[in-house]
Formats: structure tokens, C-alpha cells, sequence
């Protein structure tokens, strides 16, 4: 056992690195940790991976749970199509297959694989972005990248051929590109691109991204800046063309202002090298999506006067028109997007979508009233995701579903008729590498409720509890006590407005199929409820987060769903920090955490990978009531030595340009040195970035995870029955 304070042989050492910052002393001994390329970073990080060995990869279980998520992923998932004249191009991972492949089938129901990333590299290192097709279809712009990095390259294919003929374009991270179509059909497209590093002004930070249009077969490298300057260094930009191709619409957020920007071109009035952009009125201060529909009218989905966000239309050719109310408000739900269809006799409709307790919803309105009119039926209480419809009009809408039980499928409603079939995937069958006859295992039959429960300060909050099979109706109504207290993981998000929504995730199946509980609760900081909800849980509230997540942990320990020695966090980057605060601040309150991923020291995330963009989330240690904030809740500037620390996971990604991996580092060996009894404080390493990642890889950073809480919860994996 190791005494309380006292080092271990093999940790790391402490240096006496403090900074002054408007009258707080922060000690930061392990700054030493962010350089990656020292050698004693070196030597530290072979001994942790010697730790993680011991503890997770020589686990007999680890296969086990290996083989349980590979199964439950080869589920397969599909997105909605995006048709272009008599060709439809989708995404669809098949089962077997490490990556989704972009597909494009023709009038005669055949089916070509355009973008195979396996077929790229068979390394499986390579991932599909972003992408858009060109109005006539003859051209795909698309985003490729490796390692897990987030700053792709930008290619463009022949859809004929599937020949790459321009590109590769690097330093592209951002929106997919937003064509304009010309005499050809296909001229050229407007994208983000970031400067070179010799082309940032001396002395300036951020990210200095750039709006350019590319004209087909010119030089990328003279491609001409439409928008952007060094006055925004940290924006980030997001370009759209109408589908008529006369408007170009630009949004912008600035890490240190609250809401986006969006200013407005008529394509018409000049060439697209030079489009004359004029800012917006009328949204400051507030998120806002715009749009210009083919029937000329822009719409303008903003939470300018709404939590919830409300629709505005006005004329764009009309530099001072006023935004009218076309769909408010609604009490309890959030405004997602909308789509323009022709419904019964041509009739233009829209289809609004909605999130309540972050599940989908969709309404019908009138496109010139807005009037209610009706709803589509869903298949049960899950996400929408990926609505697509066809430019020119009609009255088709494809849209993807899925929840915590069923993988994404996608559905096609059609306005004219009323009905929702789903889709049929253009030659969907096995993979080549599987044997048709074989048996393919069951997933579990897991049901799911939504719960309310007061956190700290009497505010309800809304949780979702997902449950293995062998629970009773009246358990999961809450009439009768759980028969017994189970392993239970808690997921946690909180910030950024980003919604909980329920999703197919197999270490969600294969974690509830062993038996044990999945809890997601819906705190403040996220977006279930809106831009208040959002607000209430960032920036100065930031710890009302924390304090909603161990709000869901009494309460489930009072109903008797779990136990103190039961109970497991995960939670990913501002997730990652969520439960690192969680684990400081109560540490005897939970069994074991996997943070993966994370923002730990807040005093200096500004300073590395994306922290610079999110001063509008979490506040500044350049401003001093801000830098009190920020230490008020840094977990790592909350360890301490003694404390009896839950089993803690860090999960780090080498090439994560979002979240430095710093951050898991100098936590690591914070909480070895403060930890007693021999705590389980491990770091899980891996050459990828924040970005996806293939099946397999997924699958094995699930399995250490599971592998990790179920040793310490008490859960071991189960074999799932056959079909």
C-alpha cells in the first residue's frame, strides 16, 4: 500500500513551476509533461503504457469484449441520399467493412462504390469527410483524412469515372464545399481553408481560417480569399449556395463572442471570385442558420427572441427587409432545421424538425403561414439526423433515425402521399468478406426510459436510463425498488449546446447486455432545452454542469439502481472534462472513469490545439473574474494528495488536434502522485486523432474501456446468442 503523499518509484517528477497570474499562485508541476518530444515525456509514457498493459490488455475478459462491440457495430449504418438529377449518392457502411464508402447508383439500379477509403488505403488510416456533389452531378468535391486528424484534403472526382482530377487541397478543415453551377454545370465551389503557417502575421494566435472560391482546373494555391481577415483569427466559417445557385450565404463564429454572424451575396451581381457579401442584421448575439429556398424566400432559423429557436423569412433581394415570424416558439423543444417539399397538389409544405428531451420530432406547416398542418410519424423516441430532399423540388424527403436500441436506417416521407416507408439501400447485402450463411449474433433487447430528477438547486433535469432485458415494467416505472443495484455507466456531455440525443452505440449494447445500467442525463450546458439550458451550464455556471452530473448519481443511488462501488463515468473532451471534475470534486461518490479525450487544465487550454475557439464556452485566464472561473473547477488544479481516487482511465489521441493530449498527461501523473491504495490511475494512448476512426479501432478503444470499468464495477461481458 502505498502511504498517503507518498510518490511511487516510478512517478513522475514534480518541479516547482508556478505562475502569478492577477494575485493566484498556480502551481503546475507537470508542465514538463506538454512537451511531447523531450525525452523524459518519453520515458514516462513507456512506463504508463507498461501500467495500461497490466491493468487492461492482460484482462482474460478483454477479447471478450472485443468480440461483443465488433458484433454490435457490424449493425451497419446508413445516411440519407443526395440525389442529382437521375443519380443518387449515399453513405453506407456495410457490414464487415472498416469505413463508410460513398456510393452512387444510377437509373438502371446500378450501384458503384465512388469513395472507398479501404480501397484508398488499406491501412484503414484513412477516413471520408465532408463532401457535395455539383448540381449536375458530374463532380464530387470531397474530404479525406488520416490518422484520426481534423484538417483533411479537399479532392475532386469524376463521378463518371470515379477518377480523381483535381486536388489533393490541404489545410482544409471545415464545411463541405458549396458549388456553383455554371455553363458547364459545375464551374467551381466555394470552401475554407486555413493559411499556410508562413502566411499568419507575425505575433498572431488562432486559427486564421479563409471563405475561397475554386475555379475547376486553376491553381488552388491562387485561389482568391471571398472572405476573411486577421481582424477574426478564431473563426469559423460556414459557406452554402442556394439551390438555384444565385444566393451564397456565410456564417461565422468568433471563439470570444456568443452566437455566429452571417452575411449574404447575389451571385448574379458579379463573378463568384468576387461576390459582394453584406453582414446581416437582425440574429447578433444569437445562433442562427440561413438559407435560400428555390422559391426565393430566405429563411432564417435563429434563437434571436427564442430559447428554442424560431423560423424568420425575408427578402434577400431586399437589403432592409425585416424578418417575419413564419414558425415560433415552442415550449419545451428546440428548432433543428426545416425542409421545403410540394405537398397534395403541388402545394408547397414544410417540414420543421424538432427535439424534445432531445428526441426527434417532425411537424408539417404551411410554407406561407406556417400554420400546424400535422406530423410524420417516427418509428419510436430517437434522433433525426441528415434530412435531404431534391433540389428542383418534389415531394420526397429522406431522413436517417436511430435510437439507443436500433442502428441509423433511413426513412423516406413522402408529402404528396402522406407516408413513411423505409428506405431501401441500392445494393445492400452482405460484405464480401462474410459468409452469407453465417449466423449473425442477436443484439440485446435493451428498453429505454426517460426520467426527471431535481439536481442541487431544485432544477429538474431529464435523464435517460437504458436497461437490460431482466427488469421489470414496474422497476423501470419507478412503481417497485430495482429486485438489486448493478453496474451502472453514466455518460455525460454538458456543454457547447450539444445535445445528449439517444444513438446506436455498441458499448452502450454490449454494457447493457451484460446486465448492467446506461444512465445519459441531459445537464445544463447542453442544448436539450434550449439556448437558457445551454447558458445556465457555461462560462461563470460552468459548475452547475458538475453539479447536475452528481445530482443523477444520488438520485440513481437512492432508487437503488447502483451503488458508490457500482457506478462508472465516461465522458468525451468537454465530456472528458465533465467527469474529471466529477472525479475531484467527489471522488468517493464513484467506482471508476474513463475521461477521454479531455480539457484538464483550464488555467492554460487557451494555449493549445482548438482552445482558443471556445472562450465563449468556458472564459479566459487573460480576464481575471474569468481566470477565477476557470480555477474554481480545474480538475487538475483540484487533485490532492491522500485522497482515496476512484479507478481513473485516460484515454489520449496522439494526433488530436482539437484537445491536446497534454491535457491527460499532466493528470495522469497528478492523480498517481496524490492517490492511496494503490488506485488504478492508467493512461490509454493511441496514434489517432479527435476525429473518426475505423470499425476495428472503435471496437478496440470500446473493449479497453469496458474492459477497465467492468473489472472495477463487477461486470463481465456475455456471449451474445445467435440469430
Amino acid at each position: 500500500m502505498t502511504e498517503p503523499g507518498a510518490p511511487a518509484a516510478d512517478a513522475a517528477p514534480r518541479e516547482d513551476t508556478v505562475d502569478h497570474v492577477f494575485g493566484h499562485v498556480v502551481a503546475d508541476p507537470y508542465r514538463w509533461l506538454e512537451d511531447p518530444s523531450s525525452e523524459r515525456t518519453a520515458r514516462w509514457l513507456r512506463v504508463q503504457e507498461e501500467r495500461f498493459g497490466a491493468s487492461v490488455r492482460s484482462r482474460p475478459e478483454r477479447d471478450t469484449w472485443y468480440r461483443r462491440v465488433a458484433e454490435l457495430a457490424d449493425a451497419g449504418a446508413t445516411k440519407p441520399p443526395v440525389p442529382r438529377g437521375r443519380l443518387v449518392f449515399f453513405e453506407d457502411q456495410r457490414p464487415g467493412a472498416e469505413h463508410p464508402v460513398l456510393y452512387v447508383a444510377g437509373p438502371d439500379d446500378e450501384v458503384r462504390a465512388l469513395v472507398d477509403p479501404a480501397r484508398l488505403d488499406p491501412s484503414g488510416r484513412t477516413v471520408l469527410g465532408a463532401w457535395s456533389v455539383s448540381p449536375d452531378g458530374a463532380r464530387l468535391a470531397c474530404q479525406l483524412s488520416s490518422d484520426g486528424l481534423e484538417e483533411p484534403a479537399l479532392h475532386v472526382l469524376d463521378t463518371a469515372t470515379g477518377a480523381f482530377v483535381e486536388g489533393p487541397v490541404d489545410r482544409t478543415r471545415g464545411p463541405a464545399p458549396a458549388w456553383v453551377p455554371g455553363r458547364s454545370g459545375h464551374d467551381g465551389f466555394y470552401y475554407v481553408r486555413r493559411l499556410p503557417p508562413d502566411g499568419i502575421p507575425a505575433g498572431r494566435s488562432g486559427f486564421h481560417r479563409r471563405v475561397h472560391f475554386h475555379r475547376l482546373g486553376t491553381d488552388p494555391d491562387t485561389d482568391p480569399v471571398v472572405h476573411g481577415d486577421d481582424t477574426e483569427p478564431s473563426a469559423a466559417y460556414g459557406v452554402a449556395v442556394s439551390g438555384g445557385g444565385r444566393w451564397l450565404t456565410v456564417s461565422a463564429r468568433v471563439g470570444h463572442r456568443p452566437g455566429n454572424r452571417l452575411w449574404l451575396a447575389d451571385l448574379t451581381a458579379g463573378p463568384p471570385e468576387a461576390p459582394r457579401l453584406r453582414p446581416l442584421a437582425g440574429g447578433e448575439g444569437a445562433d442562427s442558420a440561413l438559407e435560400v429556398g428555390r422559391d426565393g424566400t430566405a429563411r432564417v432559423l435563429t434563437g434571436s427572441g427564442a430559447d428554442g429557436r424560431r423560423l424568420c423569412v425575408f427578402d434577400p433581394a431586399d437589403p432592409g427587409a425585416r424578418w417575419t415570424e413564419l414558425i415560433g416558439e415552442r415550449s419545451g423543444a428546440v428548432l433543428q432545421s426545416v425542409a421545403a417539399l410540394d405537398g397534395p397538389d403541388g402545394r408547397p409544405v414544410l417540414v420543421a424538425l424538432w427535439s424534445r428531451q432531445a428526441c426527434a420530432e417532425l411537424t408539417l406547416h404551411e410554407a406561407d403561414s406556417g400554420r400546424t398542418t400535422g406530423r410524420v410519424p417516427l418509428p419510436g423516441r430517437g434522433t433525426v439526423f441528415h434530412m435531404t430532399a431534391r433540389p428542383e423540388g418534389g415531394g420526397d424527403l429522406w431522413f436517417s433515425y436511430t435510437d439507443y436500441a436500433t442502428a441509423q436506417r433511413v426513412f423516406r416521407y413522402d408529402a404528396r402521399e402522406g407516408t413513411v416507408t423505409e428506405w431501401p439501400v441500392p445494393g445492400r447485402g452482405p460484405h464480401p468478406a462474410l459468409r452469407t450463411s453465417e449466423a449473425r449474433p442477436r443484439p440485446p433487447e435493451i428498453r429505454t426510459r426517460f426520467v426527471d430528477y431535481p439536481s442541487t438547486d431544485g432544477v429538474r433535469v431529464t435523464m435517460a436510463l437504458v436497461v437490460p432485458p431482466d427488469v421489470t415494467d414496474a422497476e423501470l416505472a419507478g412503481e417497485t425498488a430495482p429486485s438489486r443495484p448493478r453496474p451502472l455507466l453514466m455518460r455525460g456531455y454538458g456543454g457547447f449546446g450539444v445535445q445528449a440525443r439517444p444513438y446506436h452505440a455498441p458499448e452502450v449494447l454490449a454494457w447493457v447486455g451484460a446486465g448492467g445500467v446506461f444512465a445519459e442525463p441531459h445537464i445544463r450546458g447542453g442544448g436539450e432545452r434550449g439556448e437558457r439550458w445551454h447558458h445556465a451550464g457555461r462560462r461563470e455556471s460552468k459548475q452547475r454542469s458538475v453539479d447536475d452530473f452528481h445530482a443523477a448519481a444520488d438520485w440513481l443511488t437512492a432508487r437503488g439502481w447502483t451503488t458508490p462501488a457500482r457506478l462508472a463515468l465516461t465522458g468525451t473532451s468537454n465530456g472528458g472534462l465533465l467527469v474529471g471534475a466529477a472525479v475531484v470534486q467527489r471522488p468517493d461518490r464513484y467506482r471508476a472513469v474513463n475521461c477521454a479525450a479531455p480539457l484538464l487544465d483550464m488555467v492554460r487550454y487557451e494555449r493549445f490545439g482548438l482552445g482558443r475557439a471556445w472562450v465563449h464556452e468556458y472564459g479566459s485566464a487573460a480576464v481575471e473574474r474569468e481566470l477565477e472561473w476557470l480555477l474554481s473547477y480545474s480538475p487538475y488544479h483540484h487533485v490532492r494528495p491522500g485522497v482515496r481516487y476512484p479507478a481513473v482511465l485516460l484515454s489520449a489521441f496522439d494526433n488530436d488536434t482539437r484537445v491536446d493530449p497534454l491535457h491527460a498527461r499532466k493528470m495522469c501523473a497528478a492523480l498517481q502522485h496524490a492517490a492511496v491504495d494503490d488506485a488504478e490511475i492508467v493512461l490509454r494512448r493511441e496514434n489517432l486523432g479527435h476525429g473518426a476512426r475505423s470499425r476495428s479501432e472503435a471496437a478496440g478503444y470500446a473493449a479497453d474501456v469496458l474492459t477497465f470499468l467492468g473489472a472495477a464495477t463487477g461486470l463481465r461481458p456475455r456471449e451474445l446468442p445467435a440469430r
